[in-house]
């Protein structure tokens, strides 16, 4: 093997390749590092609002946690709802405001129609059920039976 020795010139150019690839080598990785920063502080940030979307679309047609919603706005929850018993049954609030007014407006807060069969029921013994996909409103099912009705007429 025969190696010739590189003149000045040479060792220049090739350093200057070398650097080039270094420096775009550099500027992929840290473009990739700042993108992935950035995207996981965004999700991290918007994490409640992400899940409570998810769970507008994907609770649709199943039951309802009763701690994600609050009874007396009728609404799915970002977070979990706090418990409160009322007369010897448990209803769940969003905040003490809601669980003043479901107090003083028992009658009409604590009893709602059937969404299928109309009966009236107590929102403490009901199946809950979303109203809409995609809509944080809830409905009131007096059983499995009515709520499995409601979601087959709505097909």
């Amino acid at each position: 093997m025969n190696k010739r020795k590189l003149t000045k010139k040479e060792l220049q150019e090739r350093q200057i390749i070398e650097d080039k690839k270094f420096n775009r080598t550099m500027l992929i990785s840290f473009s990739l590092l700042i993108v992935l920063t950035i995207s996981i502080l965004t999700f991290y940030t918007y994490w409640c609002d992400t899940k409570y979307a998810y769970r507008q679309y994907a609770l649709y047609g199943k039951e309802i946690p009763l701690d994600l919603v609050c009874m007396n706005g009728n609404n799915l929850q970002i977070h979990e709802s706090s418990k409160e018993s009322y007369q010897g049954k448990t209803y769940y609030f969003c905040s003490q405001d809601c669980y003043n007014h479901f107090v003083n407006h028992f009658r009409q807060d604590a009893f709602v129609p059937d969404s299928f069969s109309g009966d009236t029921i107590c929102k403490a013994d009901a199946l809950i059920g979303l109203k809409n996909r995609g809509e944080p409103q809830v409905v009131y099912f007096k059983n499995k039976k009515t709520f499995n009705q409601y979601y087959e007429a709505r097909r």
